[in-house]
Order: C-alpha cells, then sequence, then structure tokens
C-alpha cells in the first residue's frame, strides 16, 4: 500500500503527465528545427490568423482574382460581400482588411466583434469610438444619457455615430465597417448595418453561401446593395508547399525568400492536398498532424533532425513515448 502512495507522490496523474511529456517532445522538435518556442503554440502550424506576417497573408495571396475585385470595389467605395465556405480564408482575411486598410491614410476600419451577440446601439458605438480613435471627436451636445462616452439611447447613438462618419467623408476618408459571420447575425442588425450603409458607413460583410440567402431574404435592400465576391480559390499544391516553407521560416523569425519546402515531401504535400482539397484550414490541420507524428519518430528513433521526411506513409505510423 506505501508503495502505491510513493508511486503516486511521483505522478501527477496519467493525462497530465502525458500531456507534459508531450508537449517536451514537441517543444524539443521545435528547437531541433532552429526555432525557440516557448510554448506548443509557438510551433507551426497551429494558427491561421492573426499573426504580425504569417501565416495569414498567404491564405488570400494565392487568389489574385479575388484580390484584384475586392481591390477595385474598394477603390470605388462599394458595399462588398465575401462569401465562402467555412475554413476558406475569410477569417484571415479580415484580420488583414483590418491591418492593412487601418494603416492607410484614406481609411478608418471599424470591425464588429461577436456579431451573433450585438446590438444596434453596440453597432453604432463601434463607429463612434473607431473614429473617435481616428482623431474625430463627437459635437457637443446634450445627450440624455451617456455610457463609456457613447450615448446610451440608441437615437442619439445612431445620430452620433452619422455626425462622425460624416466628418470622416468630409476629409475624404471612407469609413469601413467589417463585419464576419453574417450568417449568424439577428435580423435588427442586419437593418441596422443598412441604416449605417445609408449614413454613409462602407460595408464589408463576410459570411457563408448561407448567410448570403439569409441576407437575401430578411433585408433585399441590403442585399442589392452589396457587390459579392463568391467562393475563394483554394490552394493548388505548390500553394500548400510555399504555406509550409513561409510557416517554417516564420517559426524560425527568418524573413520569407522562396525558401525550399524542408521535412514535407512533394508526395506528402499531393497527399495534403487531395486530403484537405485545398481549404486552408483543412490543410493547416493536415501539416499539424504530420508535424506531430514527424516529432514522435524523432524522438523515438534518435536520429539527425536533418533526417527525418514527413512522406504520407507517416499518418499511419503508430504513437508511442518510448524510444
Amino acid at each position: 500500500m506505501r508503495a502505491l502512495d510513493d508511486d503516486g507522490d511521483r505522478s501527477r496523474g496519467v493525462l497530465l503527465d502525458q500531456l507534459a511529456e508531450v508537449e517536451e517532445r514537441l517543444l524539443s522538435f521545435g528547437c531541433a528545427l532552429g526555432g525557440d518556442p516557448d510554448t506548443v503554440a509557438d510551433l507551426p502550424f497551429t494558427e491561421e490568423a492573426g499573426t504580425d506576417r504569417m501565416p495569414e497573408p498567404l491564405y488570400v495571396r494565392h487568389d489574385t482574382e479575388m484580390l484584384n475585385q475586392v481591390t477595385g470595389w474598394l477603390l470605388q467605395e462599394q458595399h462588398i460581400g465575401l462569401v465562402s465556405h467555412y475554413g476558406t480564408g475569410k477569417t484571415a482575411f479580415r484580420e488583414i482588411v483590418r491591418r492593412d486598410l487601418g494603416e492607410h491614410d484614406d481609411f478608418v476600419v471599424a470591425a464588429l466583434d461577436n456579431p451573433r451577440e450585438t446590438t444596434p446601439r453596440k453597432l453604432y458605438a463601434t463607429v463612434q469610438t473607431t473614429a473617435e480613435s481616428a482623431g474625430y471627436e463627437v459635437e457637443d451636445r446634450d445627450y440624455w444619457q451617456t455610457r463609456d462616452g457613447v450615448p446610451w439611447a440608441t437615437e442619439d447613438a445612431k445620430e452620433a455615430a452619422r455626425d462622425l462618419v460624416e466628418d470622416v467623408r468630409a476629409d475624404g476618408k471612407t469609413l469601413l465597417l467589417v463585419v464576419d459571420e453574417i450568417e449568424v447575425l439577428p435580423p435588427d442588425i442586419l437593418s441596422t448595418l443598412q441604416v449605417a450603409g445609408d449614413m454613409g458607413v462602407r460595408l464589408f460583410l463576410m459570411g457563408t453561401p448561407e448567410g448570403k440567402e439569409r441576407v437575401a431574404d430578411l433585408r433585399g435592400t441590403l442585399d442589392s446593395r452589396l457587390r459579392y465576391y463568391e467562393g475563394i480559390e483554394p490552394f493548388a499544391p505548390e500553394d500548400i508547399a510555399e504555406y509550409v516553407a513561409r510557416s517554417f521560416a516564420y517559426f524560425r523569425d527568418e524573413p520569407y525568400e522562396d525558401q525550399p519546402v524542408e521535412l514535407f515531401t512533394e508526395a506528402a504535400i499531393r497527399d495534403i492536398h487531395e486530403r484537405s482539397e485545398g481549404i486552408p484550414r483543412e490543410v493547416r490541420i493536415e501539416c499539424r498532424e504530420l508535424f506531430t507524428r514527424a516529432a514522435f519518430v524523432w524522438y523515438r528513433t534518435g536520429q539527425e533532425i536533418d533526417r527525418i521526411q514527413i512522406t504520407p506513409e507517416l499518418r499511419h505510423r503508430r504513437f508511442g513515448m518510448g524510444r
């Protein structure tokens, strides 16, 4: 009985011990590849958007037709709808729009976070706070009540937003409101978006084909004003190869300069393309799975890192912790 107690003292629990050991193997593999990861979240293929320069640029850069069309509509101050299925890169493109146009002198970019849970007042507040962060101010007037600087009454919040949008446009700038996941927007928010568009806000809506249908069914006037681009192109095998190479360059904090693909063989790239159908999110998941398996092979065999190759057959290798 004492022996069992002693063994329990040494272990934090089977799952916790396993988590710690797997994390150690993965981080060691990352270090052997030339990176300096603090957590598994720093390893390649763990994120699809939100980083400063990788990997989200590649998620849409391959689709030049889409980029050209959307850029043209932005310059024409059109309302834009980007429609594509889940996992094809809309969220990544949203982050690019927020980052790149946010640095452009001719744009003031607002983004509606948590669209499912927003309200008309929150939408107007988003417009107001974004304009204020760009240096614009609401004209002095006695609102009956405010909260965090935003008029409490929805009608007052709308008027404050309208005044600010007029000021932005008077300076020759465009206030762009980016809204993702239009398929989950409440009907009253679709109506509010139409009002915002009428007051001079340019809309950039993103969502699935089901979301486009929903906008058309619930708010036909808004739908008629949107210029839609439907279907982001999936990755070709060469795009997947570039994604892998960029991921490793970013992981090592190196610039991407057309480095050749490492670890992944051409056969593995083709296999990933076939299994994922080129859908960016699925590509990332497939790459992450094979990367993890390669880490276990490296640990178990004790081979030099430059002898490790990721092939299609690797996905059939059994996981094991022992050498």
